[in-house]
């Protein structure tokens, strides 16, 4: 089985592309390779997967559905790029499909054929509705022929399958993501690896004070997310004590602010043993207390490190919209006890400033 993969914005990507395109082979490779035996071959503008073997369209599309960086893909015939092997190809393709309408894409690489892409467009259109008696739709078709000829061969797409999208996961380097066993961060998870980010994830627990039931919903959606990554790290980070050091030494009101501070210290911490080069939360704007701008501020003042926040501009039926499609929202709204309940004071700050806070800490043994 061949098929064909085509990528989007890795195309912009100029003298670097070769290094995203194998970086999404050696992805396809992992998502495939439980299937069958694979080799990748990198032509123009896309890539040639060859199968030994006979997957369903079903099982494809969910394994190439966690591969970033594909924008769509098809089960392929390869030939010649000459007008008699594309029709051949054409006609033994029609020839099992059945279909009223039809339509014909055909796109010419490779400039010096000596046949225009409208040119080979309309002779294949009339081929097959010749033989077929169909009518032709370049609207909505049952059935769209797609032809792609490059230099040395012709690559005929069965039927266009959409891909995810994004960058190839590891291409825009590693980050550590903060991971509650809610709705948002693991969207925001998700996102990053859209864009390219390899993750690990650390979850901040009160054990024994709280259930273990977050950890247990963490290692959950972390599996999850990992289909698209591969195998990965989840650090699970015991911060009763520090919760306890803050209640009995610090004010109530910025105690949420002064946790979060804390668990980004930690995170940056782990961050730079994993040679991460930011931090990824869920947090989006004016969301909670500590997600005002105010807070925001404050709490980034903690670390070093970029702190980056995918979701700061999502709504909250927005985020869950995408934790629907991603398959991670049934999993955050088991329930359990977040960290962050835990202590929680009466009437948190909605709006802080680093130089006090600054002031409390330095009290502690930050």
């Amino acid at each position: 089985m061949l098929l064909a993969v085509h990528y989007a914005e890795i195309g912009l990507k100029g003298r670097n592309r070769p290094r995203f395109e194998q970086g999404l082979a050696q992805n396809l490779k992992r998502q495939l390779a439980p299937l069958a035996r694979v080799r990748v071959r990198r032509l123009f503008g896309r890539l040639l997967v060859e199968l030994d073997g006979d997957p369903t369209l079903e099982t494809l599309r969910e394994r190439i559905g966690r591969v970033f960086g594909v924008a769509y893909w098809s089960v392929a015939t390869v030939c010649d790029p000459d007008l008699v092997s594309i029709e051949k190809a054409v006609d033994e393709f029609t020839a099992q499909e059945s279909f009223a309408s039809f339509g014909v894409r055909a796109r010419r690489a490779d400039k010096t054929h000596p046949y225009t892409s409208s040119e080979l467009a309309r002779h294949l259109g009339a081929r097959v509705q010749a033989a077929s008696g169909a009518r032709v739709d370049l609207g909505d078709p049952e059935l769209w022929i797609e032809i792609h000829v490059l230099s040395r061969e012709a690559i005929l797409l069965h039927k266009r399958q959409p891909g995810p999208g994004g960058m190839p996961v590891g291409s825009a380097g590693r980050v550590l993501s903060m991971i509650s066993g809610g709705i948002d961060s693991p969207v925001a998870s998700w996102l990053m690896l859209k864009r390219g980010c390899a993750l690990r994830y650390v979850h901040f627990h009160s054990s024994p004070f709280t259930s273990p039931a977050s950890q247990e919903k963490v290692r959950d959606l972390v599996a999850r997310l990992a289909r698209h990554q591969g195998p990965v790290t989840l650090f699970l980070a015991p911060f009763a004590e520090i919760q306890q050091v803050l209640v009995s030494e610090a004010p109530a009101e910025p105690r949420i602010v002064l946790y979060r501070r804390f668990m980004l210290r930690v995170a940056e911490a782990l961050a730079r043993r994993e040679r991460a080069l930011g931090i990824v939360t869920g947090e989006s704007l004016g969301q909670v207390s500590s997600q005002t701008l105010g807070n925001m501020d404050t709490i980034n003042r903690a670390a070093t490190l970029p702190v980056l926040r995918p979701l700061v501009g999502f709504d909250k039926a927005e985020i869950i919209e995408q934790a629907r499609a991603i398959g991670t929202f049934e999993i955050s709204i088991e329930p359990d006890e977040d960290c962050c309940s835990y202590l929680m004071p009466r009437k948190p700050a909605t709006w802080t400033r680093p130089e006090p806070i600054a002031q409390i800490e330095a009290q502690l043994d930050v």
